[in-house]
């Protein structure tokens, strides 16, 4: 509900700065603008959308519970912490529906397999929303968006709202490591032990 009220006023106010901006104060105007505005609003989402379309058919070995790509240093991790990114992050949506794999919660923290699956799609929905966040910014190229009135503002709220979730996926990746590394030792030490029983 935060996203869609941010977009929504959002664009309503980069509609009513360039209504104001342009001086021609009639109801056509108004709604001209509201409507090239929605349509850039419309083009970003598309953005996004392909970009995360295109994300999730690279080679899955790229986006392993692993992946050196994905590591997150000590400083970064407490930079995230320096938010206080745990009072704002239920604010920010969670897209598991788009895969089959929700996020929000862990369902079942003591399988490695669950949790490798949860590192996979959290190291894919990273790069699609940094994808999105950067290539937003293509918007600017459609002219009749007025590239710096309309496009630039919101290819601006598109960066920071793809970006949010990104911290949080980037936050929750150490401990998921650390939780996955832990199920997989319990797991080996379990298949050992029955081997040993037979």
């Amino acid at each position: 509900m935060f996203y869609i009220i941010t977009i929504c006023g959002a664009a309503t106010l980069i509609a009513l700065c360039n209504f104001f901006a342009d001086g021609v104060l009639t109801l056509g105007a108004f709604g001209y603008m509201m409507l090239i505005t929605f349509a850039g609003v419309v083009a970003v989402i598309a953005v996004d959308g392909i970009l995360a379309f295109v994300a999730r058919r690279m080679p899955e070995k790229w986006f392993s519970p692993e992946a050196k790509l994905f590591t997150v240093a000590k400083w970064e991790h407490k930079l995230y912490r320096k938010t206080k990114i745990n009072t704002w992050k239920k604010y920010v949506p969670e897209l598991g529906c788009f895969t089959g794999f929700h996020k929000d919660k862990m369902r079942e923290p003591d399988s490695s397999e669950y949790i490798g699956r949860f590192l996979l799609e959290s190291n894919y929905g990273v790069l699609g929303h940094v994808l999105g966040a950067f290539l937003g910014f293509l918007i600017m190229l459609l002219p009749f968006l007025r590239p710096l009135a309309i496009a630039l503002p919101i290819a601006i709220v598109n960066f920071v709202l793809s970006m949010l979730p990104t911290l949080i996926l980037r936050y929750n990746t150490p401990a998921l490591r650390k939780i996955y590394r832990r199920n997989l030792l319990r797991e080996e030490r379990e298949a050992l032990g029955e081997k040993e029983d037979k």
